[in-house]
């Protein structure tokens, strides 16, 4: 199979959006540390601060907020679900299917 000119250009695309998305979780991972790290150095030089009792965390039901955090619109977002519930499916049809041949395969074997 040869690829167009066309496809190789979507394939670099796509690779660049993925390595986008990838540093900005480091980022977010980067200063959610630091946020620990800040947390127990107030903790040691002040007796009224406390350290989180729960990991921090963002409400990813809130897109506004994780809009802000990711750097993505709120219709970015909502595509994205739509699509990763899409592929949810798609891969537990794939996973039924292949449960249902190898149920079969196993049956032909049992009746031979």
């Amino acid at each position: 199979m040869h690829s167009t000119l066309r496809d190789i250009n979507l394939r670099i695309e796509q690779y660049t959006k993925e390595k986008e998305e990838c540093i900005k979780l480091i980022e977010y991972q980067s200063w959610l540390t630091g946020m620990y790290v800040s947390y127990s150095i107030s903790c040691n030089f002040n007796k009224h601060a406390k350290y989180p009792k729960n990991p921090i965390q963002i409400d990813t039901k809130d897109t506004k907020q994780m809009a802000k955090v990711t750097g993505k619109s709120e219709e970015e977002l909502k595509q994205e679900e739509i699509y990763m519930a899409l592929m949810i499916r798609k891969a537990n049809a794939n996973i039924a299917k292949a449960r249902k041949e190898r149920e079969s395969l196993i049956q032909e074997k049992q009746g031979s």
